[in-house]
């Protein structure tokens, strides 16, 4: 009897142990240009929320570097939330000696990959949420107002139903961010930069959109976003802003307080607030079916510049 019991553990241990051991991400080229490889992570949930939503984080940059292992946390998150989560790669000036044109037509065409493999990875192709961080976020905001950037997909393909935007790009003109070197890219195109600034393109057909910013951020000043969530409700849109008091640019990655001088791992408050209020967003308005409460750690601090 002893025997037999022995082996019946030494069968079930090993399959706990499988159970609970999580997947690893799946990268994989999703386009080619030249010699280049795009690659594009894929997070899969454990168990999926029943909404059956996907959602693309992209990383940001300038437009000049960075790469998608900067939006793997949030990406983790929201895989845990049920989501099924992309994180795209594209060009960036440093890397690839291109313009903010190249991003932005990877930045489509990455959104329309993912809508194009919905069967595949067992989501609804009308609820595709896209995201992302500063120049991320101005990537993101393309799939809903592009019209002059050509790519490999249509509209239909790569427009997003929802956007979340962590203190994105807003303005390209003289009082928002990059102006110079954006004319001289657009115009290299033959395309007029006006056409690559959201706050510009607004109409009544962006989706939901939520967009957060510290009040102390100078790549999108407090003045700009008020302008903007002024001219989206203009047009009747379904949109949110969140200010957090004295949060500088990047404020919502969680090494924002090394960044601000505390000791590496110190947990940044904002991060978790951050987390909480676009989790909430997404329930509201139908993505994920549940609410949640993110925990914050004690020792968590708001990393104010020291």
């Amino acid at each position: 009897m002893r025997i037999i019991v022995i082996f019946f553990i030494c069968l079930i241990i090993p399959n706990k142990l499988w159970a609970q051991k999580k997947a690893a991400p799946e990268i994989i080229v999703y386009k080619t240009v030249d010699t280049t490889k795009l690659k594009i992570t894929i997070f899969k949930p454990e168990k999926q929320d029943t909404s059956h939503a996907a959602l693309v984080l992209i990383h940001g940059g300038g437009w000049n570097n960075g790469k998608p292992e900067a939006m793997y946390r949030h990406a983790k998150h929201f895989a845990n939330r049920g989501l099924v989560v992309f994180t795209p790669g594209y060009r960036v000036r440093m890397r690839n000696k291109t313009t903010i044109v190249e991003a932005v037509e990877d930045a489509l065409d990455a959104v329309a990959w993912v809508r194009a493999h919905a069967k595949e990875y067992n989501f609804d192709p009308d609820k595709i949420i896209v995201g992302g961080g500063s120049a991320g976020g101005h990537l993101a905001a393309e799939t809903v107002f592009n019209k002059t950037v050509k790519c490999g997909a249509s509209p239909e393909q790569f427009k997003a139903n929802c956007l979340i935007l962590f203190n994105p790009v807003l303005d390209v003109s003289k009082k928002g961010y990059g102006h110079k070197k954006v004319v001289e890219e657009a115009k290299s195109y033959g395309i007029q930069w006006k056409s690559l600034s959201p706050i510009g393109n607004i109409d009544s057909s962006w989706p939901p959109t939520m967009v957060m910013v510290g009040d102390k951020d100078k790549v999108l000043p407090k003045d700009i976003a008020l302008k903007f969530e002024r001219r989206m409700k203009k047009a009747k849109n379904d949109f949110s802003l969140k200010l957090y008091p004295d949060g500088e640019h990047t404020f919502f990655n969680f090494g924002y307080a090394k960044k601000k001088g505390y000791p590496k791992g110190t947990p940044n408050k904002y991060y978790y607030e951050v987390l909480q209020d676009v989790d909430d967003f997404l329930v509201n308005e139908g993505y994920i079916k549940e609410h949640i409460k993110v925990e914050i750690p004690e020792n968590a601090v708001y990393p104010i510049q020291k």
